[in-house]
């Protein structure tokens, strides 16, 4: 992937910005054959004429004008961001994250907004695990949370809250609490389904279903849970989707009897001395109530 000279894209929008060549001379310090020089590197870069001239003036060509539009964005976007990491605050640049789905968006993420101060940006991304270790490892976020441990260096991991693993369906749906029984039961599944579901039965039971009768897959776990709500499937999900707005009154959680609860541990990653910094502490705060227990 080839990426364009910063500094000649900002002479170009310069010298389209005054004009010309002499009258963006000043406002860049430099002399005129050292923009004009500067600029024709920029258009062989382009591989296109970007002005044409008009009596002693340049004006932009077609291109031209399409990429004074984008560079003037990205240069205003440079301009915002060396603003904001000037500030006087560094806790005002973003918080960069990513997390897995169904707990970040029904229990950190409502713990992020209410929790940060109200100038503080936030950066969030939701992913299946290996997004979030991708984006931790490449440095496209700063930190994330994910439901497996990690040991792929150079990332690192902690454990930092636990969610607790439900059985559930629509109150319509007759369901078995018997490992017999649920291996003929009808489920409805999502990406990553088999970590959750895998889980649940061994914690639950010890052992797995001698099969898993599967009738609607969703990429996503909501749409999943769409499913199970019309009655087409049980589900294996995150007691915080559960019972979070959508979906609370609409199914019930099964819980088989004389039969242990399943909770599942969700980790903090990072690089380097990422899990020890203040946005980690910040994090760790905010999780320290799990917001776990049975419902009532």
């Amino acid at each position: 992937m080839r990426h364009v000279d910063l500094r000649r894209a900002a002479v170009f929008h310069a010298v389209a910005a005054a004009g010309g060549i002499a009258a963006a001379s000043p406002r860049l310090g430099k002399s005129p054959p050292a923009v004009h020089h500067d600029l024709k590197a920029f258009e062989r870069e382009m591989g296109r004429p970007l002005f044409e001239r008009v009596g002693r003036g340049l004006r932009l060509t077609a291109a031209g004008q399409a990429l004074f539009e984008s560079v003037g964005r990205a240069l205003d976007e440079v301009e915002r961001t060396r603003e904001r990491l000037s500030r006087a605050d560094p806790a005002l640049r973003p918080l960069r994250l990513a997390v897995v789905s169904a707990f970040g968006r029904y229990r950190l993420a409502p713990r992020l907004y209410a929790g940060l101060p109200a100038d503080r940006p936030i950066e969030l991304t939701f992913g299946a695990h290996e997004t979030v270790l991708s984006a931790v490892a490449t440095g496209a976020v700063d930190l994330g949370v994910t439901y497996r441990p990690v040991v792929a260096a150079p990332v690192q991991s902690t454990p930092i809250a636990r969610e607790e693993l439900v059985l559930a369906a629509s109150p319509r749906m007759a369901i078995s609490q018997d490992l017999t029984g649920l291996s003929r039961t009808t489920f409805a599944t999502y990406d990553e389904y088999e970590f959750v579901f895998g889980r649940w039965f061994e914690t639950v039971f010890g052992a797995q279903p001698d099969a898993l009768r599967r009738l609607d897959h969703a990429g996503e776990i909501e749409e999943a849970m769409e499913s199970c709500a019309a009655g087409r499937g049980a589900i294996i999900a995150p007691l915080d989707l559960v019972r979070s707005a959508p979906w609370r009154d609409r199914v019930r959680i099964v819980r088989p009897a004389g039969r242990p609860p399943c909770f599942n541990a969700l980790h903090l990653l990072g690089l380097g001395a990422a899990l020890a910094s203040p946005d980690a502490d910040t994090i760790r705060s905010l999780l320290a109530d799990n917001g776990e227990g049975e419902e009532p």
